[in-house]
């Protein structure tokens, strides 16, 4: 048998039973339910077999090669991009990968299967090229079957590499101008989908672009006629070399154990033909996002079975959306730690308590303070900066938007990575449960958040004065302010301080996460009112995170930060055009606005 024969063999079901028995102790030792996060850490405990597996050392494997399809001018950017990207990588240091490597704490491997140039010195590079890119798609089959198991057994040989290097999880993503042309065409192939249902914009292309791109999948569909049964002979006949590492990468990972975070419509595309080839392997991975604009990415999702758990307007697959995904799976490990392990309850969390503050001169400022005007010409430069960031314009959907709404609250373009974060937690209770106590310690010990816990005794005014004075003098010293609520049942209290702490860390200054259902519902009831809080305000629940949980006590604000230290290093780790030599748009909303 051939490496690529071995390895589906060795690809097996993982045992329910540790899972089983690990959903039956959270269910019966806290109320939170986590949704879908609740899941992502069951799969994982699941496919390492163990009760308290290790957070898992992790690889981000960027596999890069040329399309002969981007001869019929399907992209935004010029075919050259490839290689600039490459080096971007390994030389400036200034892609959305190596943003993403940085905020994960992941290593990051760049691997050449196949771009369209010859003796590139770049250092750290892994060469495993086949050829200088593919073949043009639309007049035949775009590689042939023993190029497509050579690209396939590369990302098995870098999975097995990575796997003895004590990886447990890895983050495909890829480079490759045109490709989403190619992963159009597989995910139409498999599916039996016309190129109209699955061609999206890519890189960002006009409406003139689009239809030609749409032309040019049908052209490929009808020319090869890849076998939907054959994924060797879908690679093969509309593939990418690239398309086919991380084919072999979910295989690889499979059979060693190890869990692979799907990132974009790309990866996804890759594991169709990963499933065609063997099934099981879909056992080993988790879905991070869906794209609003790459058609085919629903689509494979749902027949992969996957649920993603953000939606962030991503139109790039470097990881950027896997690597909040692995955050918050490490926050997930903490979690379960913390409520299974008698331990904890030894540990004192570093929670300050605070019960009806005096409203005195830090309550009359509040009160008497109307939120700042976010500033515009900041805002500006930080658009302008993040557009011309080597990446596709406006490819980073939320984070780019954070970015922004950050900067215009600060007022400073960049936003530091280290920007200071509280959480205020408003209730009427004298304590909290031991659960949810441990719960919140765990959460906000990574992070080093300071959790300020409010306890109202009082109704009315007094209740919005004190948590109006409270959020007041934290938001001085917090640009990003998680606010939450903990309550045994609905209040009207709660509900007035909430008003109160909306009103107090605006005015203070704060970007103000909303981090539960509850503290949701009434910031956007009061910024119906009072359209000066709209942009102190970010709303994670539900339009970022979709997870399919009542989450309480600031919970979903503290998983939300991930999302926004992933928007920061963004903004500060990315490198411009001008920085790194990469090529600017040739065309779509990104032509005349980058420059290099």
């Amino acid at each position: 048998m051939n490496l690529l024969e071995r390895t589906i063999t060795a690809i097996d079901v993982p045992a329910t039973e540790i899972c089983k028995t690990v959903a039956a102790e959270l269910t019966a030792q806290t109320d939170v339910n986590f949704g879908r996060l609740s899941d992502a850490l069951l799969r994982y405990i699941r496919m390492r077999g163990e009760r308290h597996p290790a957070p898992p050392q992790t690889s981000i494997v960027i596999s890069c090669a040329d399309h002969g399809v981007a001869a019929e001018s399907v992209s935004a950017y010029p075919p050259e991009t490839t290689l600039n990207m490459m080096c971007n990588y390994l030389i400036a240091h200034g892609g959305a990968a190596n943003a993403a490597a940085n905020f994960a704490g992941a290593r990051l491997v760049i691997a050449d299967l196949g771009v369209n140039a010859e003796g590139t010195d770049i250092p750290e590079l892994r060469r495993h090229s086949i050829a200088r890119g593919t073949a043009n798609m639309t007049k035949g089959a775009a590689m042939t079957r023993t190029q497509a198991i050579a690209a396939i057994e590369t990302g098995i040989a870098l999975a097995n590499e990575r796997a003895d290097a004590g990886d447990r999880c890895i983050l495909p993503g890829e480079m490759g101008i045109s490709n989403t042309t190619s992963s159009a065409a597989i995910v139409a192939a498999f599916l039996d989908l016309s190129a109209e249902e699955v061609t999206g914009r890519g890189a960002n292309i006009s409406d003139e672009r689009l239809v030609h791109k749409i032309e040019i999948v049908r052209r490929a569909l009808d020319v090869n006629r890849p076998d939907p049964h054959n994924g060797l002979d879908v690679l093969a006949k509309v593939g990418g070399f690239e398309l086919g590492c991380i084919a072999g990468l979910i295989l690889g990972a499979a059979a060693r154990r190890m869990l692979v975070i799907l990132d974009g419509a790309n990866t996804t595309s890759a594991a169709l033909i990963a499933h065609a080839l063997a099934p099981s392997c879909v056992h080993y991975l988790l879905a991070s996002h869906s794209s609003l604009t790459e058609h085919s990415h629903p689509h494979a999702l749902r027949h992969l079975g996957l649920t993603p758990m953000l939606r962030l307007d991503i139109r790039l697959s470097e990881t950027a959306g896997s690597s909040i995904v692995l955050r918050m799976l490490g926050q997930m490990l903490k979690v379960w730690e913390a409520i299974d392990s008698p331990a904890c309850l030894l540990l004192p969390p570093r929670f300050a308590w605070s019960s009806f503050p005096a409203c005195g001169e830090d309550y009359n400022g509040a009160i008497s303070a109307s939120p700042a005007p976010p500033n515009q010409s900041i805002m500006d430069a930080c658009q302008y900066r993040l557009d011309n960031l080597a990446k596709p314009i406006h490819s980073l959907g939320y984070l780019e938007r954070i970015a922004v709404q950050l900067a215009g609250t600060m007022g400073c373009e960049r936003p530091p990575n280290d920007t200071q974060t509280a959480l205020l937690l408003i209730t009427e209770e004298t304590e909290l449960p031991a659960d949810l106590t441990r719960i919140l310690s765990a959460l906000t010990d990574a992070r080093a958040i300071p959790v300020h816990i409010l306890s109202i005794a009082d109704t009315g005014e007094r209740a919005t004065a004190a948590a109006c004075t409270e959020a007041y003098a934290l938001a001085r010293s917090h640009p990003l302010l998680i606010l939450g609520a903990y309550e045994t049942e609905p209040s009207g209290t709660i509900s007035a301080a909430l008003s109160g702490a909306l009103q107090g860390a605006a005015a203070g200054g704060s970007l103000i996460l909303p981090g539960d259902a509850r503290t949701d519902r009434i910031a956007r009831e009061i910024s119906e009112e009072n359209a000066a809080l709209r942009p102190c305000i970010l709303h994670i629940l539900p339009d970022m995170l979709t997870i399919d949980a009542e989450l309480t006590a600031g919970i979903a604000g503290i998983l939300g930060m991930e999302i926004v230290h992933a928007a920061l290093h963004v903004v500060n780790d990315m490198k411009t055009f001008t920085e790194t030599g990469v090529a600017v748009a040739i065309d779509g909303a990104g032509a005349g606005r980058q420059k290099k």
